[in-house]
């Protein structure tokens, strides 16, 4: 059995402890105990079974279980096929918070639905191992590794028409509100939201009455404003940082949208406060 172990002083937003792995016997188990945190565990290969709240889930290979602290827990490696599995031992600030944003939310198992997404959990598990034994005392590869195999186990939106769009919508318009200074394309604000670009412009049109183009367009200029109003930025120096490829095609859309030129608009305005 291999098991590193690190000292915290601190109670830091997200920290990995410790992690391990073993290649278990048949009938190994453990419990019932309790845990005074967090404890992820990656099942490589193998069966076995795990007890909490009453339920008993049968898992294998590529499935995870979560212990939380307090919680009386049993678990145990199959008779014939015992399983062989990695742990994290985890706390913070942080926990609560992200766990609600996976399946851990409602269950305290994970089942990856596809192949691919087994080998991405293992994959990661794997490295998480690899960097908590060798990041010489950088914890934010360790975190950030525990990161990536909870983003592996990301809960699917709500069934509901109505809360998938908002949710689509609302990741759409913050990554346009981050990343309008650079030259983003539509497409790459389709991609970050995992739909198609058909399926972006109807949620738009459905929430702002407008295509998601327009909409991009519309926060550059209204950014752009606002520098004109509060600084005595360039024209040219406004224009690439709201995400214009040059000053003529900023001047252009700025008069369509606002009916000023960039210089009328600061004579008229400089010193208010743009909305």
């Amino acid at each position: 059995m291999k098991n590193d172990s690190k000292e915290t002083q601190t109670q830091h937003t997200l920290s990995v402890y410790f992690c391990g792995q073993e290649d278990c016997g048949p009938n190994h188990s453990f419990g019932p105990a309790m845990r005074p945190h967090y404890l992820l565990h990656v099942i490589f290969h193998g069966k076995g079974i795990y007890q909490c709240s009453g339920h008993t889930y049968h898992l294998k290979t590529g499935d995870a279980f979560l212990i939380r602290p307090m919680d009386s827990i049993y678990y145990r490696a199959d008779t014939s096929d015992p399983w062989s599995y990695a742990w994290a031992g985890f706390d913070g600030s942080a926990c609560k918070e992200i766990l609600k944003q996976t399946v851990f939310s409602d269950t305290p198992i994970f089942t990856p639905e596809t192949p691919s997404r087994q080998n991405s959990l293992l994959t990661h598990m794997q490295s998480l191992l690899d960097t908590f034994s060798e990041n010489n005392g950088n914890d934010l590869a360790s975190t950030g590794n525990l990161l990536l195999i909870l983003s592996d186990m990301q809960k699917k939106p709500s069934e509901s028409r109505t809360d998938i769009s908002n949710l689509y919508f609302q990741k759409a318009s913050e990554y346009i509100r981050n990343n309008y200074a650079y030259p983003i394309q539509i497409s790459d604000v389709a991609h970050y939201v995992g739909i198609d670009r058909s399926y972006l412009y109807r949620i738009f049109m459905e929430h702002e009455n407008t295509s998601p183009k327009q909409y991009l367009l519309k926060h550059r200029l209204q950014m752009a404003a606002q520098l004109l109003c509060s600084s005595s930025c360039t024209i040219t120096e406004a224009a690439l940082s709201c995400g214009f490829r040059d000053a003529p095609s900023f001047c252009n859309y700025f008069r369509q949208g606002t009916g000023y030129t960039p210089k009328e608009f600061r004579k008229a305005y400089s010193g208010t406060i743009y909305t």
